[in-house]
């Protein structure tokens, strides 16, 4: 393509990372004089910082550099979990239309932004397009998404204007990029988006996801494509000042607790941090199990970062205050819990969105196949206990564990409809109920308080045949 383009995605409130990048795109361009695409594939919010930043960053852009043409789709998180979290993102777009910023989203029904636009730019008629991934939150609000390839198919079919090139910002999982691209070769890139952990650059596709929390942005060129990170790039003033004043105003940077634990994390993965919280999860509820939904947890809290945790650390880790319940569940039912967490274990290049992080004392055998994908749990332990006999069934399908989980997977959500309908206990402290932010914090502090001096936090077991 002839015009310069730069994209971004799951900037997630990450404010200071996004003016960082939007400062060296304006240090790149601001004396070329030509047009040029900023694309954002999506999730501008759920995160830490005030969401007025990142929208007045793309605003403040848009006036410094008027030649720019920066077109953003909807992420999943956009739509947030409050009615008022889905009203500001209504006014979001609108102010955004208002002063030239395109939103786009062909899979969203019923539609209050536009399923397309095209770009007249350098000579050339650019069709873009976007796709978000399902969620429930849509679904909150009374909106559902179709599947990107279904509506991509009846959006080109109903264009009748004319274009030179098409870009789709595809927030959905590398795999529905992949098959997007192989079923419809005319498009000619895909911005990727919703994908945490890296995506290598697909040349032979031209599919390339920017790295998340606006950690990264591509530059693509004419004559390359490049990852450019965003803590190589100078900061402006006019976007510098406002997330100093931020920063300053909330305290957010400045030193909490002392960190003492190596708390790593993988999204489809046990991980240290998972197995923590879920550890605390178990202890907060007095029950025999515990476990939670692994998209509670955004990012590492990794001991070799800095010897302080800062508010922003914490809130960096897990923002969400979803309450936490005690169920009582028999063998049978945790038995259909973990196959639905499992169900797509097989799946490596792409996330697993209901793996959930499980407390220490489970361990989980598996078996999965390559040909199919599936998976087939072979045995769950708890506290060194088989609930499987040598035939992979049941010893006991009766037998009841006290479990404590997050509300959100306790209302069925993430395809847990097992757990929907067991009734449910709110674990009250001191008169309120307990989030899950609020218990990851006392947590750490009570671990710089009595540490032990091993700094490695064991995981839950998963052992694969």
């Amino acid at each position: 393509m002839t015009t310069n383009i730069y994209a971004i995605t799951d900037s997630h409130q990450e404010s200071r990372n996004l003016s960082r990048l939007l400062s060296g795109i304006y240090n790149i361009e601001k004396d070329l004089n030509r047009p040029f695409l900023i694309l954002d594939a999506g999730d501008l919010f759920k995160g830490i910082y005030d969401k007025d930043l990142s929208v007045n960053a793309y605003l403040k852009l848009k006036e410094l550099l008027p030649q720019s043409e920066i077109v953003i789709t909807l992420g999943n998180n956009d739509f947030g979990f409050k009615k008022s979290d889905f009203e500001y993102l209504k006014d979001t777009v609108k102010k955004f239309q208002n002063t030239g910023i395109k939103v786009v989203c062909a899979n969203l029904s019923p539609k209050f932004v536009p399923e397309y636009e095209i770009i007249h730019i350098n000579s050339e008629k650019i069709l873009i397009t976007g796709f978000c991934l399902n969620n429930s939150c849509a679904k909150k609000f009374g909106y559902e998404l179709t599947p990107p390839e279904e509506s991509f198919e009846k959006l080109i079919e109903s264009i009748n204007e004319e274009y030179d090139k098409i870009i789709v910002l595809n927030h959905h999982w590398y795999t529905y990029s992949k098959n997007l691209k192989d079923k419809f070769p005319q498009i000619d890139l895909i911005i990727g988006g919703h994908e945490h952990s890296p995506i290598e650059p697909d040349f032979e596709r031209n599919i390339f996801y920017p790295y998340s929390f606006a950690r990264s942005m591509c530059k693509i060129t004419s004559e390359k494509i490049e990852n450019i990170p965003a803590d190589s790039l100078q900061f402006i003033p006019e976007f510098e000042i406002p997330i100093i004043e931020y920063e300053q105003k909330t305290k957010l940077k400045e030193p909490v607790i002392k960190r003492v634990l190596n708390l790593t994390k993988k999204y489809s993965d046990t991980c240290p941090l998972g197995t923590f919280i879920s550890d605390k999860m178990k202890e907060a509820g007095e029950t025999d199990i515990a476990f939670h939904s692994t998209g509670f947890t955004m990012y590492p809290l990794r001991l070799e970062d800095s010897p302080f945790i800062t508010k922003y650390d914490i809130e960096r880790v897990i923002c969400a205050s979803t309450s936490i319940e005690k169920i009582e569940i028999t063998a049978k039912d945790l038995k259909k819990v973990f196959e639905n967490a499992f169900l797509y274990r097989m799946l490596k290049d792409r996330g697993n969105s209901r793996f959930l992080q499980c407390s220490q004392n489970i361990s989980i055998t598996g078996q999965g196949n390559k040909k199919d994908n599936s998976y087939k749990i072979l045995q769950i332990t708890i506290n060194g206990k088989n609930l499987f006999d040598q035939n992979q069934n049941l010893i006991n399908p009766d037998q009841k564990f006290t479990c404590t989980i997050d509300r959100y997977i306790g209302a069925g959500e993430q395809g847990f409809e097992i757990l929907k309908n067991i009734p449910k206990t709110t674990i009250i402290k001191n008169g309120k109920e307990i989030a899950l932010n609020e218990l990851f914090y006392e947590a750490l502090k009570q671990a710089e308080k009595n540490f032990n001096g091993n700094s490695e936090y064991p995981s839950f077991k998963i052992n694969e045949n």
